[in-house]
């Protein structure tokens, strides 16, 4: 299948590669269809390219990459909702935000992370409620190398 994307161009991605957020996600609930694509030399990174809407990309990362202490609740209407049988299939990812051209002033979203069912391409960003997590984590170090949050 053939794919339009603004930032890609056009690319070639296999059927079985589409994941579906049957419910949308929050903000965009007309786009359900969507596909992985690798950031080129940053494999802590991936973008999440709509099939079906070319301007719509959401860059992802691993929480746990950045974040020893970061966590996850899935409650039992996302278990049910991603058809979950396993944890061992649920990939989560959050989407990160580059504020302007400051790059260390990158930011993910621990509050409401994209849970993927890696066997039936279901995703789902699931809101967590009672979190000590927020939607703005800085993911790189100040210059004294400790980790900067942003608390919004």
């Amino acid at each position: 299948m053939r794919v339009l994307t603004s930032r890609f161009g056009e690319i070639e991605i296999e059927a079985e590669r589409i994941i579906t957020f049957p419910a949308g996600i929050p903000g965009f609930e007309g786009l359900q269809r969507f596909v992985l694509l690798p950031e080129k030399d940053m494999e802590e990174f991936c973008w999440l390219q709509s099939v079906d809407e070319p301007e719509m990309a959401f860059l992802l990362t691993d929480p746990f990459a950045f974040f020893r202490d970061y966590s996850l609740e899935l409650g039992e209407a996302d278990v049910c909702a991603l058809e979950l049988e396993k944890k061992e299939e649920a990939l989560v990812l959050t989407i990160v935000t580059i504020p302007g051209s400051d790059v260390r002033l990158v930011t993910a979203n621990l509050l409401a992370p994209v849970v993927i069912n890696t066997r039936l391409g279901l995703a789902r960003q699931v809101v967590q409620v009672n979190s000590p997590f927020t939607t703005k984590h800085r993911l790189f170090c100040r210059d004294d190398g400790e980790k900067e949050e942003v608390l919004c």
